[in-house]
């Protein structure tokens, strides 16, 4: 199966990073790096956009919780896979700190083809 559309990951500081191409083979992963802002953050969020640009739709903000006494600008890796399904999981995992957290999705408001969880 191919992905009928881009899968573009957007960071708290908006940046934006595309993690599954359209028409990329399916089932897919992708890595991408957060990090926090201050230090003892509780949580990193980032939102999962179907389609780039202006068309782009919010398919679900990911929310991985944080242990404490993280110090700023640590860096969490985050691997996203998307199912042949499209089905979008995603996980925080960072050896260093002992770092491991399932994202938890809130959908967005409109209908896409890509589904968290």
């Amino acid at each position: 199966m191919s992905a009928p559309a881009a899968l573009v990951a957007r960071g708290p500081d908006g940046t934006e990073q595309v993690l599954v191409r359209p028409g990329g083979a399916l089932p897919a992963s992708a890595r991408i790096v957060l990090a926090t802002a201050r230090p003892g953050q509780e949580a990193l969020e980032v939102d999962l956009l179907e389609g780039e640009g202006e068309a782009a739709r919010l398919v679900a903000r990911a929310r991985f919780a944080l242990p404490r006494g993280l110090p700023a600008n640590a860096w969490i890796p985050v691997e996203v896979q998307v199912g042949a399904d499209l089905r979008v999981r995603a996980e925080a995992r960072e050896n260093l700190r002992r770092v491991r957290a399932p994202a938890a999705f809130t959908p967005g408001p409109d209908e896409t083809t890509y589904r968290a969880g």
